[in-house]
Parts: C-alpha cells; sequence; structure tokens
C-alpha cells in the first residue's frame, strides 16, 4: 500500500485526492475480504508516506478536490470548473464511466482530450447542474464494496443516476471519509489476531539502491548516462530506521521486515537495512536469477527458494503469476481466476517449496468487476480449502521463513528492481537524471548546514527524505506519463525549494523551471517599447498596447484553488521592466492586499549591445502591495508599484543589473500572511529579452 506525499511543502495543501479515493476502496475492501475468510494469510506492506496521510486524513485534513465539491457548484469560477473537469473522470473509463450512462454522457460532453489547455475552453459550458452530476457520478466510481455493504444509502444515489444534489454529494463526501476513517484500525485488527504480517518501506519510499549509491545503477545497464556519482548512505539508514519507529507508533509493534521500494536490491541496501534490525526483504526473481546465472538468458526459474544475504532473509516473487492477478485475471470469472492461481501456484511450488505472489496493493483492483472484490472472495476460500485439504497453505514471510530457515546462501546478490532487474525507471534519462543533480545540490548544501549548526537542518533534512521518493522519479522522462506529470514535477521541484528556503538560502534558479514538460520557458517578447503610468488602473488601456501577455492557465498544482491571477502583461521601455497583473474577476482586493516577490534570472546575451557573456545570477524583488507599513511600495530597487484594479509594476533594469541583450527569466511569487500559495506563470518561467539602442527600429510594425 503505497502513495507518495501529496501535501505541497510550500502551500501546506493536499494537492491529489489519491490518498483519501484508494482508502474508500482498495484499501478497505482488502482488509474486508480477508476478514470474511480468517484462516486466509497474508503480507501486507504500509509505506509511512502513506500512512501519514491517512491520518491526516482522518484528523479533517482535505485535499483540493474535496474542498471544491464542498463549494456550491454554481460559485465555482472556470478555474474552479476546470479543475472539477480535469480529474472528475479518473476512474477506469470501462468499469465506471460505461454502466452509468449520465457519466457517459458528460464524458462526451467534456471529450476524451483531457489536457488542461483543451478543457479551459469546454468548462465554462457545465452547467451546475452537470457538475454536482460530475462530482457524485466520480465518488460513487470511487467507493468500494466494503462502504456499499456499511452504508445502503450509497447504492441507493447510484440507482438515482442523475440529477444529484448538493446534499447527496455531502452524504457521499462523509461515507468517503468514513470508509477512510476504519482502513488503519481494520489492518491493526488483522494484525493482532495473527491472520496477517504488517511490513513496512523505507519512510517517503526512495530506491535505497540508488540512495546509497547512484552508480549502482550501471551494474545493470552499464552504458547508461548517469547524472556524477552520489551516494547519501546516512539518508538510507534514516529513512529505513524513521519507517520502522512510525510503523511500531502506529500499529504497536515493530515490524520484521520490509519490501524495499520497486522491489530495490543491492549489496549494500541490504547491509543499510540489516543495519537497521530488519530481518526479511522481499524482491524479484529476476534479480534472483542474475544473483545466480548473471546472464539471464535461458536461466530455469530458480523458484521454491528461501536464501539469505548476510543476516537478511530474502525471498523472491514468481513474476508472471504475480502479473497474473495485475494484468489477466480482471477479465475472467472470478472462481475461473481463482482457481488456475491456486493450481499454478501448486504446479510450481514443488514438493514443500514457497512461491511467492507480490503486488501492488491498489492498483490492480480498478480494473475487476466490483473491484476485485468477488476474486479476492474466491482466491481467500480456495485457499482455506486447500488447506483443509493438505493441498497448499497461505503464509506469511515470517512464517514461511520459520518453517524452511536457515535458507540458501546468497553470496552473490544483483542490483536491480522488480522492473527488469534495473533501475532505469528511476535513473538514466536526461530528465531523471536533471532531477538527481537538483537533489544532489540540495543535499550538499544540507551536508554544509549540518557542519554549521543551521538551526534549519531538521526541517530541511525531512523535505529532501521527502524529495528522494522513488516516484516523482518514475515520471520524470521515459516511459511513463500521466495527466498528473505537471503536480508531480512541481511537487518534487517544492520540496527542494522548500529545503533551501528552510535553510535560509534562496533557491537557486533553475528550480524554478520544470524539468518534466519539455518547454523550458514561456517566451514573453513585447513588440513595443511602452511608457505605462504606474498607479494600478486599467482605464488607459492603451498604455500597454505593445506588451507581452502570458495567460496564468489553470489545472496545475499552483493554479487550483488558491490562485487569483488571470494573467501577466509584461513590457518594457529602454530603462525598465513594467508588469501588470490581472486578478481573476473579483479577487481584485486578494491580489491587491498582499505580497509578491518577483524573481529575475539574469544571464548575458552577449552580442553588439555589450550585454557580455557569463553565467546566470538572481535578483529577488519584494513588492508590498497594500502594506500597512507606510502604503505600497518596491523595496531597495528604486521602483515603482501601483494597486487599484490591478497590480502594476517598474522595475529599473539598472536595479536587477541587467544590461542590453541580457535574458531575463522571470516568475513571481504570491503570498499571504507568510505564505506562499501562487505561482506566475504556474508552470516555468517567462523569458524576455532586454531592448538595446536599435531594438525599436528592428522591432517596427505598420
Amino acid at each position: 500500500m503505497h502513495q507518495p506525499r501529496y501535501v505541497h511543502p510550500l502551500t501546506g495543501r493536499t494537492v491529489l485526492p489519491w490518498v483519501r479515493l484508494h482508502a474508500s476502496s482498495g484499501y478497505l475492501d482488502m482488509a474486508r475480504a480477508l476478514e470474511r475468510h480468517p484462516e486466509a494469510r497474508v503480507t501486507v506492506n504500509f509505506v509511512p508516506s502513506l500512512v501519514e496521510q491517512l491520518e491526516a486524513v482522518v484528523a479533517g485534513a482535505r485535499d483540493d478536490l474535496e474542498e471544491l465539491a464542498t463549494r456550491s457548484a454554481a460559485d465555482l469560477d472556470d478555474a474552479a470548473r476546470l479543475a472539477v473537469l480535469l480529474r472528475s473522470f479518473s476512474v477506469r473509463w470501462d468499469r465506471v464511466i460505461a454502466p452509468r450512462p449520465r457519466y457517459a454522457e458528460l464524458l462526451h460532453k467534456r471529450g476524451r482530450d483531457g489536457r488542461a489547455e483543451v478543457l479551459a475552453g469546454i468548462a465554462p459550458h457545465f452547467t451546475a447542474a452537470e457538475l454536482d452530476d460530475l462530482q457524485c457520478l466520480f465518488l460513487l466510481g470511487w467507493l468500494g464494496t466494503a462502504a456499499r455493504e456499511d452504508e445502503p444509502a450509497i447504492d441507493e444515489l447510484d440507482r438515482k443516476g442523475q440529477g444529484y444534489s448538493a446534499d447527496d454529494k455531502a452524504v457521499l463526501l462523509g461515507a468517503v471519509r468514513r470508509a477512510a476513517a476504519k482502513v488503519l484500525p481494520a489492518w491493526r485488527r488483522l494484525a493482532e489476531r495473527g491472520q496477517i504480517e504488517l511490513a513496512t518501506s523505507p519512510y517517503f519510499h526512495p530506491i535505497i539502491p540508488l540512495l546509497v549509491n547512484t552508480d549502482s545503477a550501471r551494474r545493470a545497464r552499464p552504458d547508461d548516462e548517469l547524472p556524477t556519482r552520489m551516494g547519501w548512505p546516512a539518508d538510507a539508514r534514516a529513512q529505513i530506521a524513521s519507517a520502522l519507529a512510525a510503523h511500531e507508533r502506529v500499529f504497536g509493534v515493530r515490524p520484521a521486515g520490509m519490501w524495499p521500494p520497486e522491489g530495490s536490491l543491492s549489496p549494500e541496501a541490504v547491509e543499510a537495512y540489516a543495519a537497521c534490525g530488519v530481518s526479511w526483504l522481499a524482491g524479484d526473481e529476476e534479480t534472483l536469477a542474475r544473483s545466480l546465472y548473471g546472464d539471464v538468458a535461458g536461466w530455469p526459474p530458480p523458484r521454491a527458494r528461501l536464501w539469505r544475504h548476510g543476516d537478511v532473509a530474502l525471498v523472491f516473487r514468481d513474476r508472471e503469476l504475480s502479473d497474473r492477478i495485475g494484468f489477466r485475471y480482471a477479465d475472467l470469472p472470478a472462481k475461473d481466476a481463482a482457481e488456475d492461481l491456486i493450481a499454478s501456484a501448486r504446479a510450481r511450488a514443488g514438493d514443500r517449496g514457497l512461491v511467492g505472489i507480490f503486488l501492488d496493493g491498489e492498483n490492480a483492483w480498478e480494473a475487476y468487476p466490483r473491484r476485485g472484490a468477488d476474486f479476492l472472495d474466491a482466491l481467500y476460500a480456495g485457499l482455506e480449502r486447500a488447506a483443509q485439504a493438505g493441498q497448499a497453505r497461505s503464509r506469511t514471510i515470517s512464517e514461511a521463513i520459520a518453517e524452511h530457515a536457515p535458507g540458501q546462501l546468497l553470496p552473490r546478490l544483483h542490483s536491480g528492481s522488480w522492473i527488469d532487474a534495473a533501475f532505469r525507471i528511476w535513473i538514466g534519462d536526461p530528465e531523471k537524471n536533471r532531477a538527481w543533480t537538483q537533489l544532489g545540490e540540495a543535499r550538499a548544501r544540507l551536508t554544509a548546514a549540518e557542519a554549521e549548526g543551521h538551526p534549519g537542518v531538521p526541517e530541511a533534512t525531512r523535505l529532501l527524505h521527502a524529495a528522494e521518493g522513488s516516484d516523482w522519479f518514475w515520471w520524470y522522462g521515459e516511459p511513463f506519463s500521466s495527466a498528473e506529470d505537471p503536480v508531480f514535477d512541481e511537487l518534487f521541484r517544492a520540496h527542494l525549494q522548500a529545503a533551501w528556503l528552510a535553510l535560509g538560502e534562496a533557491p537557486p534558479p533553475g528550480l524554478a523551471t520544470p524539468i518534466g514538460l519539455g518547454g523550458i520557458a514561456v517566451r514573453a517578447q513585447p513588440t513595443a517599447l511602452i511608457h505605462p503610468r504606474v498607479d494600478g488602473r486599467i482605464a488607459r488601456y492603451w498604455d500597454w498596447q505593445g506588451a507581452a501577455r502570458h495567460e496564468v492557465g489553470r489545472g496545475a498544482v499552483m493554479a487550483e484553488g488558491a490562485h487569483a491571477v488571470e494573467r501577466v502583461h509584461v513590457g518594457f521601455d529602454h530603462e525598465r521592466l513594467y508588469l501588470r497583473l490581472d486578478p481573476v474577476r473579483g479577487d481584485q482586493r486578494r491580489v491587491c492586499a498582499t505580497h509578491l516577490t518577483l524573481h529575475v534570472g539574469v544571464a548575458g546575451g552577449g552580442g553588439g549591445g555589450g550585454g557580455g557573456g557569463g553565467g546566470e545570477h538572481e535578483v529577488a524583488v519584494r513588492v508590498d502591495v497594500g502594506a500597512a507599513d507606510g502604503g505600497p511600495g518596491l523595496r531597495a530597487v528604486g521602483g515603482q508599484v501601483g494597486a487599484i484594479d490591478v497590480v502594476a509594476l517598474a522595475i529599473p533594469f539598472a536595479a536587477l543589473g541587467a544590461r542590453p541583450r541580457d535574458r531575463l527569466r522571470l516568475w513571481l511569487t504570491h503570498d499571504f500572511a507568510g505564505l506562499v500559495y501562487a505561482r506566475v506563470p504556474r508552470d516555468g518561467v517567462l523569458l524576455v529579452v532586454v531592448p538595446w539602442p536599435g531594438w525599436e527600429a528592428e522591432h517596427w510594425t505598420a
């Protein structure tokens, strides 16, 4: 059971709903199935980054999508409507949407292209009644069988089909929360009665072999381009130790073993686990094969064995059988699938052998009818019958180890994961490598801060541990992509930015640029010199003719729910840079009464205006808009600010250290009461080239 940390470190907002929604379905459904079959034995692994967020949900934390659902659909602005459309079709279309005519009708209206830039033009055309229906159908599509057993009102609302009210939505939102609150207690009860073994993973789900030594990726793929070698063994041990402590706090017992994130093993990683007292680890059979035979071509399947490396017991999954659950059995009758799995496991185990069947706890069931409830019931019932007949027994990992100890020594351990026995999913792609490099720069600063005794070290350490999680690197580059790529990119960079800030330093300018979106910057080049009056009024429209205009856009992390800026105008004359921020309708007060920081990366442009070469330097300009200490102003740069209808700024190029032909990379952060909650632009930077003598003649148009 695993989810990454969806809490934005700069805003404190939970930006994605997947912890809450999985809790109302798979996490609770799987426990309920085991409750009905007390002789079935299962090992269940909870990653602490998930458990921490489950506890927050139970304590009342809301994610952005839930927050929108609590508001009247009639009051949602275009940005909020877009956010609802972006996520409310994140279900299996064949299993959830197709059987519900109203849901299918709404999907047809939205269209199958789910990109934010496409949906921005469609969202305003959804009525309040359609949005109410959409939000309710989305929740009905997620609510699992256990929640429906407990609350008959869910099925009653499902039969209603459409015409949902705000009261209906409140019932469903409450059902999701009540189901989520039952998850951890249900699993703890199963463990206390001895039916299951609870295990854990390093706290934020990092790839431990890479955390110890990024060059360990070369052992499986020696020709991959990797970033400069990095390694933080202390972080690896800290993530393991903190996971063990957190698990004991929540479940009352210190776990014996761990599922290494993504089944990732290496000799150094096993040493780190052993140093923290972990007695068993689980991995993939191809890792075992490469450990035994080197080249896996034609290897005999090394199943039915318990192994050990040093003082740690190792068990390996049967990949083909495990993948049948994830990718084949959803399309078979539940009874047939369960019988096939048990018979195949018996055949592969041989005489008193072991077969490991390991898979993601939450992902498979979305493809199954009734979210896998019928298959799990058939499987657990079949295992109970097989045990009674003396044909096969289900065992937790610790039980299997106790019965088959000490296991065979594995003197050589290959370094790899459960995907191709390599680490290519998390390192080796140019985008993944850039992310590792940025993490390494922040980690090097943390090392220096530790030596200095900086008070921000504990907070920065936790933030960087979160940034070490595997999920961020999974979505960068090839081969995986999803609609949430910009969100994961934002969360990764925000954790690094927050770590720099915790250590009292401005984040490096490069962290302003998305790693995984392809576009490095949005060109915002004016077409003419302008000379606006900087008083915050928009009555003189022609003042800004010739400025570049950038629409902030909706749908990424920083744009949802809190963003109050609709567009930004960028202009200049030969002495000054001019910016104008247009609030979203009705949000003038929110924009004009808060604070902005303009971040400017200045890089030499070279060429005939004298910008020169050289690297980039960053200037941060604090803007007090409507400040209580004497009114609006630009701190220490000799600029101007006006805030009435819009926020207008004028900043001398000289104050930025910018010369003609220099390239400026601009972005603004928007904060209230010391909390950064929005960014302009929402992704990337605005790219401007400072004008030079003769610029106007070169850019003259009739």
